[in-house]
């Protein structure tokens, strides 16, 4: 298995935060949308609802969310939190509202069906690129990916079954508090896994082919 060459830890944040900004902003267009949401995004607007918080402040619930997983994460698997995390959780955030303002910004208040369907498409999209960018440049996971992860270690099986049971559970638990479901929200169960698999996979080529020619160009 070819070795990873790891970027310089400036360039790692950069690329790192590019990742959870797209991602960031593509769950806002996809909230401001309100054709659904995917299964972490219904339990964030879940526990939203329940916190008596506006539609615009899916950023802050995502980060209580995350804060008490990494928090969890931290006393029980501590290898499962990184900078990386850290990053991803701030960053997230603080990227839904930006995402909510361009929405806000570029349609005036409209909410024609094209445009909203013109957004979530847009939005999910930005989120599963962020996601693949993220993934590429291996310097943490975020908040669930941990969980799952360590779930997988309680339980001992196989990591995709853990991963679909574990969103299932999001996708109830996250309704029954009021999360929205929509068309949006079957679709990206039916073609994230395979988007994600192809982008990410894409991304981690160039990623290392870049690293290669770097470290080509500076040996002696």
């Amino acid at each position: 298995m070819e070795k990873k060459i790891k970027l310089p830890k400036l360039a790692d944040i950069l690329l790192t935060l590019i990742g959870v900004a797209l991602c960031g902003i593509g769950t806002g267009f996809a909230n401001c949308a309100a054709l659904g949401l995917d299964a972490i995004g219904i339990l964030y607007d879940g526990v939203r609802n329940v916190l008596g918080l506006s539609s615009e402040a899916l950023g802050i619930a995502s980060f209580i969310v995350s804060a008490v997983i990494i928090l969890f994460l931290f006393i029980v698997k501590r290898k499962y939190v990184s900078f990386g995390t850290l990053i991803y959780v701030v960053g997230y955030s603080a990227c839904i509202s930006v995402g909510n303002g361009i929405h806000h910004f570029v349609t005036g208040g409209r909410e024609d069906l094209w445009i909203r369907i013109i957004f979530s498409v847009v939005g999910f999209m930005l989120l599963y690129v962020g996601l693949s960018i993220y993934v590429a440049v291996d310097i943490g996971v975020d908040a669930f990916t941990g969980l799952v992860l360590y779930l997988r270690d309680v339980t001992k099986m196989e990591l995709k079954y853990v991963k679909i049971q574990f969103d299932l559970v999001l996708l109830v638990a996250g309704a029954l508090m009021g999360g929205k479901l929509g068309v949006a929200t079957l679709v990206t169960m039916i073609v994230a896994g395979p988007i994600l698999q192809w982008l990410s996979t894409r991304f981690q080529a160039i990623y290392w082919r870049c690293r290669l020619k770097d470290q080509k160009e500076i040996a002696p």
